[in-house]
């Protein structure tokens, strides 16, 4: 494979990865696609040309890293050269599996998509011995942490039209040890009462053996955590769930619904959700009257503290997905059901400085960007299933790219870059969110914005920047209609290389 053509695919396959497509746009709608062998060729490429173990090395990084913004794609991208590639290739990619599917939405999420491209390849299921063994090792490899499987197996129950009976029952999961025995029978067992029970030879070992020890005790965190689940499932008695959530660390999902409109019940569980699942379900907390009660004072602070910025990184939530929460939250409502509450002022503070915490805490650049903000009246339309406006968006991703970059500038023009005049606006680091979204909704030819000829500035310009990013409410056409296309006339007129890869554009 020629060296550029390699270079240029993987680069793609970066872009699909963060951004959900080949293209150099980012739609926010991207969750709801279907993505399909067409979306990949350079991954096809790729794996042609004998690189399928470089492909699987850079989906990792991104995973690890979290550097994609929506995770359908890199599953999409693991499945595809889990299906795709030889044999090598296959046995590398699997020995990943546990740090691409790191819950069972995503271990659902990947076998759905096997499935997909095998029946697409060869009109095949794919669940060869190869994919039975790596399946496999995903349960086999909590063997050391069974408490954690037992949770998971229990919260995540279905996902993508998969649950974890069927996936188990067609790898043919052969358990490691009889912590991982106990949780596998009581997936597939329909009589769940009937096979949670310590192994005889683990109850009554009595060596002074440490290791031995210590799996007897974690056998029997999987055995009461397990029967904890099973009686939650019928217990009727508000007294006894709440004993069950504080001390078995039982999830919302492990509650039955009759319980989750009672405000005690969610006392209980708030002082032991993640961050995430507590950003999720801080509007029907709300909506309860927890945080303007007589016992406010205890639950605003456990608020806090799970808002806090280190503990937030730990749990790997994005600036943008507070951001949607604070919206969501100020709103009053949810975004599907009949759901409705008074916004606490307190929690809206508390979620407005997680939100700046974050952005303090994203990696800073060295590069020096260009950011080209449209301010036409079509960017204060809501994004496709986001609780923001277009120009919301926006400002959060210009206040986080001025904060942690050292050399930003920001252009504003309406509709397409005119090149007779752009405006040169004075947003810098010192602005916060509320500022620039001021600074964007209040422009105006006359507002004071320091006008510049376009021609002239972007042939000044041209060799400046390393990054160049378009922010627009849609795309305009091709050529001439095209909001990039001032600017990469003027860059090509002055022999600058043409800005094509390294350029992208967020549309909605």
């Amino acid at each position: 494979m020629d060296q550029n053509t390699s270079c240029s695919d993987f680069h793609l396959l970066r872009r699909f990865l963060c951004l959900g497509s080949k293209e150099s746009v980012f739609r926010t709608h991207i969750q709801h696609s279907k993505f399909s062998r067409n979306d990949v060729p350079f991954i096809e490429r790729l794996i042609e040309g004998g690189q399928g173990k470089e492909i699987l090395d850079c989906i990792k990084d991104v995973r690890e890293s979290n550097g994609a913004c929506r995770q359908g794609p890199t599953v999409f991208s693991y499945a595809f050269c889990i299906v795709h590639g030889d044999r090598e290739v296959k046995k590398y990619g699997y020995n990943m599996l546990t740090n691409i599917c790191r819950i069972p939405t995503h271990l659902f999420e990947f076998q759905k998509f096997c499935e997909e491209l095998n029946m697409q390849k060869s009109n095949h299921s794919g669940w060869g011995r190869s994919h039975r063994v790596g399946i496999s090792k995903w349960y086999n490899s909590f063997a050391n942490n069974a408490p954690k499987l037992a949770y998971l197996v229990t919260k995540y129950k279905k996902r993508s039209k998969w649950n974890h009976r069927d996936i188990v029952r067609l790898a043919h999961v052969k358990p490691q040890n009889e912590r991982i025995r106990t949780i596998l029978k009581f997936i597939v067992n329909k009589e769940m009462k009937d096979v949670i029970s310590l192994h005889d030879s683990l109850e009554e070992d009595d060596r002074d053996d440490k290791i031995v020890k210590e799996q007897n005790e974690q056998h029997k965190k999987v055995n009461t955590f397990l029967r904890a689940v099973i009686e939650a499932k019928e217990c009727d008695d508000k007294e006894r769930i709440m004993d069950l959530i504080g001390v078995q660390d039982l999830a919302r999902e492990h509650v039955p619904n009759r319980f989750l409109s009672d405000k005690e019940v969610w006392r209980v569980l708030l002082r032991t959700m993640p961050p995430t699942a507590m950003i999720r379900n801080i509007g029907k907390m709300t909506k309860l009257g927890m945080f303007d009660d007589e016992q406010a004072s205890v639950y605003i602070p456990i608020v806090k503290e799970k808002m806090q910025s280190e503990l937030l990184q730990d749990f790997g939530v994005h600036p943008l997905r507070i951001l949607f929460a604070l919206k969501q939250y100020k709103e009053g409502k949810g975004d599907q059901g009949k759901l409705v509450w008074d916004p606490n002022q307190e929690i809206i503070s508390i979620l407005e400085k997680a939100f700046y915490d974050t952005v303090a805490l994203q990696p800073r650049t060295d590069k020096r960007y260009l950011l080209a903000v449209s301010v036409s009246g079509d960017m204060k339309k809501k994004l496709i299933g986001s609780p923001l406006t277009a120009s919301e968006a926006t400002c959060a991703m210009v206040h986080t790219i001025v904060k942690q970059g050292n050399s930003v500038e920001t252009l504003l023009f309406e509709n397409k870059c005119n090149p007779e005049q752009s405006f040169v606006s004075s947003i810098d680091r010192y602005d916060n969110l509320n500022s620039i979204k001021a600074k964007l909704d209040s422009f105006t030819s006359q507002s004071g914005e320091r006008q510049t000829h376009f021609t002239r500035w972007s042939r000044n310009k041209s060799n400046s920047f390393d990054v160049i990013i378009f922010f627009t409410d849609t795309l305009t056409g091709e050529g001439a209609g095209r909001v990039t296309e001032p600017f990469i006339h003027c860059c090509h007129k002055v022999g600058t290389p043409k800005p094509c890869p390294d350029h992208c554009r967020y549309d909605q």
